[in-house]
């Protein structure tokens, strides 16, 4: 039996959150979008089936560094960075520079720079999860 891969977007900006449910959606994927970083956070926590986070860096509350921080503290997830600061997400960035060694390179981490061609958007979402739908012994 399949079922539709779950995926956690967290944004302060509305219009993306939007585009970005509409976009995945269409392709399959069952999406959670919020720009409560928490709420995000949370969902992760409580849904194992939750199999990739889309972060936005900069946020009001918590950066997505932070959250990705906190979610690897209980869970390896792979994450799609979401950002219009390309500046601030290099491998030599203060922010960045120990996670970059440490655990980007691993390949379940990846950067789509805002504004973003839709396609390509799907095209890293599928690089890192493969498919919309998993068979459920996959799961």
């Amino acid at each position: 039996m399949k079922k539709l891969k779950k995926i956690v977007s967290i944004d302060d900006e509305p219009a993306i959150l939007k585009c970005i449910e509409q976009v995945l959606n269409a392709q399959g994927y069952d999406l959670f979008v919020t720009s409560d970083p928490e709420a995000g956070i949370d969902a992760i926590k409580n849904d194992p089936d939750v199999c990739l986070a889309l972060l936005d860096v900069r946020m009001p509350k918590k950066n997505g560094f932070e959250i990705y921080r906190e979610i690897r503290q209980f869970r390896k997830l792979p994450v799609l960075f979401v950002t219009a600061y390309p500046g601030a997400f290099t491998a030599t960035s203060d922010d960045v520079e120990e996670l970059w060694r440490s655990e980007f390179s691993d390949g379940t981490t990846d950067i789509i720079y805002k504004p973003f061609n839709l396609a390509n958007l799907f095209e890293k979402v599928q690089g890192l999860i493969g498919k919309a739908t998993a068979d459920e012994d996959d799961a």
